[in-house]
């Protein structure tokens, strides 16, 4: 009996420790990943194309937030804003929304931004640039501030 006692209760402690885990992940906490992503990243390239803004126009961005959770953002007209998960090398934008202005000088690039972050489902560092992927290069954003 004592044999079976002990057996549970390491069983039950595995299954806290697991919980925990996943709980974090579910949560859009990874570490020592999301310190390394959080702060405003500008958009620079779409699918390997430069992205130019016409004059005058503030050039798209995401912020990540310190919590975990929440991005805010410009897309190149609207306001961008949801959460965020990313667990090791995984990063996905569920719940993604945005206002819902036209601006026809450029609506193409926010579309594209939009759709990117949509297609998303891993991400690689590379000093200060943030380059999501989704089979292929989809957007490579730099880093303007922690």
């Amino acid at each position: 009996m004592k044999k079976l006692h002990l057996s549970l209760s390491a069983l039950a402690i595995g299954v806290i420790l697991s919980a925990n885990t996943c709980s974090d992940r579910e949560n859009g906490m990874a570490g020592e990943n999301l310190d390394m992503i959080k702060g405003k990243w500008e958009l620079q390239s779409l699918e390997g194309t430069p992205v130019k803004m016409p004059a005058g126009i503030e050039q798209p961005y995401l912020s990540i937030d310190s919590t975990g959770k929440n991005l805010s953002g410009y897309g190149g007209c609207n306001r961008i804003f949801g959460e965020f998960k990313v667990s090791n090398d995984s990063i996905s934008f569920p719940g993604l929304a945005a206002t819902r202005m036209y601006c026809e000088a450029t609506q193409k690039i926010e579309d594209g931004f939009l759709k990117a972050l949509n297609t998303t489902r891993t991400y690689t560092l590379k000093k200060d640039e943030l380059v999501l992927m989704g089979g292929k290069e989809l957007a490579v954003l730099r880093r303007i501030s922690k």
